[in-house]
């Protein structure tokens, strides 16, 4: 069960950081192998390239010449990546044959690219050492099972040395951290108040609302400025009462159609924030909620019960307490958002979940969304936000739009 205690190894002169809790072991599923281009080291490039694909009965149906590409410069700034291999035409690698990985099983794992023996391992270098998550684009993540991590030290031995050469220093920037957009905070104070986050997320038996109100009134503690009632509650039952507003649908439901886009030529795509084009959205775009080809309502996907199933709530309070302890939400994590504007852009993610997995509950007649469906809407915004970059002025319009404690609280009171 999680915990508000980790297990720390030394790899090679490296403190890495494994959380309790969690299990992974292979389940041949094929999902590391769907709904992203694979990128290469320039090693692997020439190593996978050398082989005639055309002549190999499997793979003989593709344009070898144009299944590679090279990398621009941002694409591999902080990477030792050149070259990618494009996704066939429904979001699959073209080397997945009947959910295995051929080069894998014609040459051997040596051959394919570093990366996919990587996934689903997830590691992020901060100033106080390495810190392991899982991908919950993985089935076995998503339904925890498996080996725990803390009993993998060799596994993890040999993914964090395939992570150092993939990965140098620049790839992730914890400089300038910041509580909110004027108050820095040094990295030993953030590690405190993240203790007081996890020791939130981990309390037994409580549902993903109490936790995100915990650790709002967490947070607005540590900044000074407690939240504007008698006690949390009364602040939050408040806020319940209060109707949506109009920016608040939109700003959704822009968010919505980046993570859970319904233009098919978007679903396998990184998501790129546009600032000019996400505020012209705001400006003049109504609050819509497509899925597939169906257009829901805000008010309409709300009025849907959320399920009070606990496997459920387990499986959404892993994925907030993965992006936390794995720093996946703010600063060097996650376009150098502040720890505020991050934690509350974590909480729309979850509304969104609660949104799209609803959604596909309606589309098949059902009258609440079911397991299937949040794994699959967990599964998806994983995918997007783990490849999502901002340009300087989404991330400013982010900072604004993200702060305000009373949005979240509205949008956490109608969802959960």
């Amino acid at each position: 069960m999680l915990s508000t205690t980790h297990t720390t190894l030394d790899i090679d002169g490296s403190r890495l950081h494994v959380p309790q809790g969690f299990n992974y072991s292979c389940s041949g599923c094929g999902r590391c192998c769907k709904g992203v281009a694979v990128p290469m080291t320039q090693e692997d490039y020439e190593r996978v390239s050398a082989i005639d694909w055309s002549k190999d009965e499997a793979t003989a149906g593709f344009d070898w010449e144009r299944q590679f590409r090279q990398l621009g410069k941002k694409e591999n700034d902080s990477t030792t990546y050149t070259h990618a291999i494009r996704p066939t035409d429904t979001g699959h690698c073209p080397f997945l044959i009947n959910n295995l990985c051929h080069i894998h099983a014609k040459y051997g794992e040596h051959v394919k690219p570093l990366i996919c023996g990587l996934f689903p391992y997830s590691f992020n270098r901060t100033p106080s050492g390495v810190y392991l998550t899982v991908s919950f684009r993985s089935n076995a993540v998503l339904a925890n099972t498996g080996t725990p991590l803390a009993e993998q030290p060799d596994t993890l031995a040999e993914k964090l040395r395939v992570y150092e050469t993939l990965y140098n220093a620049r790839s992730t920037i914890w400089d300038q951290c910041k509580l909110t957009v004027d108050k820095p905070i040094i990295w030993d104070d953030y590690l405190k108040l993240e203790e007081r986050l996890i020791g939130a997320i981990v309390k037994p038996d409580a549902k993903i609302k109490q936790i995100f109100e915990d650790c709002i009134a967490i947070l607005f503690a540590e900044l000074g400025r407690p939240l504007p009632a008698s006690n949390n509650g009364d602040f939050f039952a408040k806020a319940g009462a209060m109707p949506i507003k109009g920016a608040d649908k939109k700003f959704l439901s822009q968010l919505y159609e980046l993570y859970y886009p319904s233009d098919p030529r978007m679903v396998n795509r990184d998501v790129i924030f546009n600032g000019i084009s996400f505020a012209l959205g705001l400006a003049f775009k109504g609050p819509k909620f497509r899925y597939i080809n169906k257009s829901y309502s805000f008010e309409t996907l709300m009025a849907v019960p959320w399920p009070e199933d606990r496997e459920i709530n387990d499986l959404l309070v892993r994925f907030l307490y993965s992006r936390v302890f794995g720093k996946w939400y703010f600063g060097g994590g996650f376009a150098q958002l502040s720890v505020i504007s991050g934690f509350h852009h974590l909480l729309l993610s979850f509304i969104l979940i609660r949104l799209h997995a609803t959604a596909s509950a309606l589309y098949r007649g059902e009258p609440k969304a079911s397991m299937l469906d949040v794994m699959t809407s967990v599964r998806q915004i994983e995918e997007k936000i783990s490849v999502a970059e901002l340009d300087g002025y989404s991330a400013a319009l982010w900072e604004l739009m993200l702060f305000s404690p009373g949005r979240m609280a509205r949008l956490l009171q109608k969802a959960f």
